[in-house]
């Protein structure tokens, strides 16, 4: 897994370009909703909406729900904003419509969308936007699932570009929209949020804590509000970038400490403890499957923490049982061993890249020579994989249910083996 390429992926959807407007309108009329990215006015971060359009004349028009809309007054101080529609980028102008466009465009959501939704959500709509666009659009590949990436490792493979960089490039594209789609993912916010409630159980108030995979920072931001101090480690530069802002927003800069590194080359946050060590460090939802060489994480992170100290970590199983029943029960057998052969493909950012699944006991073994095993447990153990969280969501009513089992008997052998995750609690000897 050394080796990879820049994928060239397959389109998914009809690409349009700006010079040509019935392809533009074709993939407009396919798509109910457009993603509109927009600069933060005070924090400067990315703020993403998911809203209804319609196209006229070859500009965008939409409608905000009310006048304080916090995207439609970045949109509007700004001048602009990106779309993303689709396997497209588009940069446009910003306007506010006039009322001729504003009254149009209610006629046509209504005509679209119908009268109900409208009724509900725009009967009050004190802005209507006129995003026009500026340029040839860019193609980029659209934020798929986890579980769609199309690519082979084969493919992947025989390009042979780095692995490293690979990955970088894949969650730098990944970093602008990586709240948005967390977020909106109702396993994945439940994962998180079961990650971190495990790990405040181990920790004190002073306590200094090491992160692998912090992303853009969203479980340190909340977990700095109890302890002392977090060294939020990430492999992607963008990802970083973003934390860096939220830290400046919220000016917690005492409080959080970035620093982009690999997981392999953890040992160089001692440089930033000055001397010192950590009292625990955490990594969650599978950073540590895309770093093959876990053999020198586990001497690397060891040396810089206290004996004593917890390392709590959820890495992707090479088995899930949630995955294959869900699979199994609408009928899609040839999907009910995804992962049986590794590395398995995923989507992240629209790009797919390699990552290495594993049991729990061959995940352990990396660590046995520094680290000692206390708890291993689902996660979850009985609700199916994030990428089937829009499946789960709509049948919540009947499978609600499964939550309850997950704090139980998600500790329990064998249900804390057959999870899509599973999260570890170490001790470093």
């Amino acid at each position: 897994m050394s080796h990879g390429t820049e994928l060239g992926r397959k389109p998914r959807r009809v690409r349009a370009s700006l010079s040509n407007a019935s392809s533009l309108t074709t993939l407009a009329l396919s798509e109910g909703t457009v993603k509109i990215v927009t600069e933060g006015r005070i924090s400067k971060l990315p703020h993403i909406v998911k809203v209804r359009f319609i196209l006229r004349e070859d500009s965008f028009f939409v409608l905000a729900g009310k006048d304080k809309s916090d995207w439609a007054l970045n949109a509007l101080e700004a001048g602009t904003a990106k779309i993303r529609l689709g396997d497209l980028a588009i940069r446009t102008v910003v306007s506010e419509a006039t009322d001729d466009e504003r009254a149009s465009t209610l006629a046509e959501f209504t005509k679209r969308f119908g009268p109900r939704v409208v009724s509900e959500w725009y009967s009050n709509a004190g802005v209507a936007l006129r995003l026009t666009p500026e340029g040839a659009p860019i193609h980029r590949a659209a934020v798929q699932g986890e579980g769609e990436a199309v690519t082979t490792y084969g493919d992947w493979f025989s390009q042979k570009k780095e692995y490293y960089p690979s990955i970088s490039e894949a969650f730098d594209s990944a970093s602008e929209e990586y709240d948005f789609t967390i977020s909106h993912n109702y396993i994945n916010t439940w994962i998180r949020k079961r990650s971190t409630s495990e790990l405040l159980t181990l920790v004190k108030p002073g306590d200094t804590l090491i992160e692998i995979g912090c992303g853009t920072g969203a479980e340190a931001l909340d977990l700095a509000k109890h302890v002392s101090r977090i060294i939020a480690t990430d492999i992607s530069e963008k990802m970083i970038e973003i934390l860096k802002k939220k830290i400046q927003a919220r000016k917690v800069f005492d409080k959080i400490v970035p620093v982009k590194v690999r997981a392999a080359e953890i040992s160089k946050v001692g440089r930033v403890l000055d001397g010192s060590k950590a009292q625990a460090a955490y990594s969650f939802n599978g950073a540590l499957n895309c770093e093959p060489d876990l053999d020198s994480f586990a001497e690397g992170l060891s040396s810089v923490l206290t004996p004593g100290a917890y390392f709590v970590c959820s890495v992707r199983n090479s088995l899930c049982i949630g995955e294959s029943l869900s699979h199994a029960a609408v009928l899609q057998f040839d999907k009910m061993a995804p992962r049986k052969k590794q590395p398995v493909m995923v989507s992240v950012g629209g790009i797919d890249i390699p990552a290495l699944y594993y049991t729990p006991t061959e995940f352990a073994e990396f660590f046995r020579p520094k680290f000692k095993l206390l708890r291993a447990i689902g996660l979850p153990a009985f609700m199916p994989p994030a990428y089937l969280s829009d499946y789960y969501v709509k049948f919540k009513k009947i499978t609600s249910v499964l939550e309850k089992f997950e704090f139980a008997m998600a500790d329990c052998f064998p249900f804390n083996r057959w999870g899509d995750q599973t999260l570890f609690i170490f001790k470093n000897l």
